[in-house]
């Protein structure tokens, strides 16, 4: 019996000291990073609105929305992102909208727009900054002005099938120059970042594919639905892109799906 009580009363106490040390990191745990740099923005066309903004880090794209200030029950979602765009459509011209901009944890701003009057109005929640310059290691299939783009997410994130990441590597990974399949798979990541920000031609197949093609650099890349890469090279012909099955689309028509 004494050493029943003896185990129990030093269970009671290392539990009691476990609980005192999480506590204290909780407080000491550094502050979220996410902040809002610009926006939110609000493009008004027949019949819907395209919200844009940027944050300071990669993250989710939400907006919810609605008729009440106090009510968003509708929600738009976009892809993990830090240039966000999110268009809202079936819009009615006779009412004004509220909507709330968010990542998939944190508020980061709110507005209201009416179609009828081709006017918006957009606050932020946080006080924007610049956003931090970001190198990246993609020199070849991205201009120096894509320096500006964010961290590419892990590889598991980004690229559609793992098993065969390194098959598509090992075949084109001196397309790029890329140092490991997972630069490679980076370097897939921000060509789709930078064609959505460039506007870069773009085709959707029945099946949902992405297909993204680059005239200058003679860069080709396709993505499942999803927005994850299913590969990523140089063809070497210039009619290849044309040879491409799928409808010409925008990047939003991509986003919004």
């Amino acid at each position: 019996m004494g050493y029943l009580m003896t185990f129990l009363l030093l269970h009671r106490t290392t539990s009691a000291i476990c609980g005192i040390v999480l506590s204290l990191l909780a407080l000491v745990a550094p502050a979220s990073a996410l902040t809002l740099t610009e926006g939110p923005k609000v493009l008004i066309q027949e019949g819907k609105a395209t919200i844009t903004w940027t944050t300071d880090v990669v993250c989710g794209s939400k907006v919810n929305y609605g008729t009440k200030p106090d009510f968003l029950d509708q929600r738009a979602s976009g892809f993990l992102a830090q240039q966000h765009s999110v268009t809202i459509e079936n819009l009615q011209p006779s009412l004004t909208y509220h909507f709330a901009i968010a990542s998939a944890r944190e508020k980061l701003g709110s507005g209201s727009f009416s179609l009828g009057s081709g006017t918006a109005t957009a606050t932020s929640t946080t006080t924007p900054r610049a956003a931090p310059t970001t190198a990246t290691s993609n020199s070849s299939a991205l201009p120096a002005k894509a320096a500006s783009l964010p961290k590419a997410p892990p590889t598991r994130d980004t690229w559609g099938y793992l098993g065969s990441l390194q098959d598509h590597y090992d075949r084109h990974g001196h397309d790029f120059q890329a140092k490991s399949p997972d630069d490679y798979a980076a370097q897939a990541w921000h060509f789709l970042q930078r064609a959505k920000r460039d506007t870069l031609p773009m085709k959707l197949d029945r099946d949902g594919t992405l297909r993204v093609w680059d005239g200058k650099t003679g860069t080709f890349a396709a993505y499942n639905r999803d927005g994850t890469a299913k590969t990523f090279f140089k063809p070497g012909s210039p009619s290849y892109w044309q040879r491409q099955p799928g409808r010409s689309i925008t990047p939003n028509e991509f986003n919004n799906r």
